[in-house]
């Protein structure tokens, strides 16, 4: 494990704990990650070292190999920590309201008449809300003025919720993995990391080189196969989709009009709450999460939230999934044998069907937030 301590008020707080296995397949450069990932959450720059006491004792950044388990961050600004309950909404649609057929249409225009990352034509894809739509519009706000100063941004450039800056084109089952943070969208160049210092497989479909990427990361190792992937590409049978199955990063494709694209400080502030929740220490559970609670509290708890509505211009998302929908999934956490046994049938099945086990895994995945 590799296991990073932040200072907080003169203390060193054990922040995050690291498989080295997470570190390896998401990074080149992994000081270079490792200090991006605590910039996203942090909000404010700093430095990692070996020592406590030394912070100018920094690592070697360039370095592709990780010498020690233990290092510390030192920021060098006053903390702009992300909420850490930030994607704890229900997923939303896009289809229902002339409100939100607005914003899809916003989304459309820009990304293309497809699913940025898998190409899925658009009738399967949903508008996604980066920053959900129940958060409103004061909250996207607040962190756009919160965190401007650290990408010398002025005036803050997002109007609100529904901007579509703060929307993307997703296919169904993407849109359910970003939202519980098991994926997340990084953008290079940026404060830390070049395009080159992560692991990302470009578009399986060449077009024009761009200037900037942003790049799906799969925070959660799901079915990491880079030998597979390799030998499908090597052989021009590898599409999108099955890239994903077997671990790929991919770069996203915007394939429509010059309508902004997602900015860093959306998608760094989200990336920041997704590496929190996977990697946050369990070692010192209290103190860490001490911290980022009192924060939430101060900074982000009473901010008012979109207030549901019957009208047309309801943004509530579809219907929760029944208990009945949800028994299944329900069942195999509680340890049902039943349960058990018929998610092994289900694979089989699909096994049969010619789908991979991670593809499986997101179909069942979807079906638990009653979205097949």
């Amino acid at each position: 494990m590799v296991d990073i301590y932040l200072n907080v008020h003169g203390s060193q707080v054990h922040f995050l704990s690291l498989p080295d296995s997470d570190v390896q397949r998401l990074s080149i450069h992994p000081f270079k990650w490792l200090r991006y990932v605590m910039f996203t959450i942090c909000g404010a720059r700093g430095h990692l070292s070996t020592t406590p006491d030394n912070p100018s004792a920094s690592v070697d950044y360039e370095s592709t190999e990780l010498a020690d388990v233990i290092y510390y961050y030192s920021p060098s600004e006053n903390c702009i920590f992300v909420d850490h309950e930030g994607l704890n909404d229900q997923i939303t649609s896009t289809s229902r309201t002339a409100r939100r057929y607005n914003f899809r249409e916003e989304v459309i225009r820009r990304d293309g008449s497809s699913c940025v990352i898998t190409q899925r034509p658009e009738d399967e894809c949903d508008a996604v809300h980066l920053i959900p739509w129940s958060k409103g519009d004061e909250y996207i706000d607040k962190v756009v003025k919160d965190r401007s100063p650290l990408y010398h941004l002025s005036p803050p450039p997002i109007a609100g919720i529904d901007d579509v800056q703060n929307g993307i084109l997703l296919n169904k089952i993407l849109h359910v993995r970003l939202a519980n943070g098991k994926v997340a969208f990084l953008k290079t160049p940026n404060y830390g990391l070049e395009p080159t210092d992560i692991r990302r497989l470009g578009p399986v479909d060449q077009g024009p080189v761009p200037t900037d990427y942003i790049t799906l990361q799969q925070l959660d190792p799901g079915g990491d196969d880079p030998v597979t992937l390799a030998y499908l590409r090597d052989q021009g049978v590898l599409n999108p989709s099955v890239a994903l199955s077997y671990g790929a990063h991919m770069d996203a494709q915007f394939q429509g009009t010059e309508i902004p694209l997602p900015p860093a400080i959306i998608l760094d502030y989200l990336y920041g709450i997704a590496a929190y929740n996977r990697w946050r220490s369990r070692q010192s559970d209290d103190d860490v999460h001490t911290v980022m609670k009192s924060y939430r509290r101060e900074h982000y708890a009473d901010i008012p939230r979109m207030p549901p509505s019957n009208n047309d211009d309801d943004a509530s998302g579809p219907d929760p999934p029944t208990s009945l929908q949800r028994r299944p999934y329900m069942s195999i956490r509680r340890g049902d044998v039943m349960g058990t046994a018929m998610d092994k049938l289900y694979s089989v099945l699909m096994s049969l069907q010619g789908i991979t086990p991670q593809e499986a895994a997101n179909r069942r995945e979807l079906r638990a937030h009653g979205m097949d």
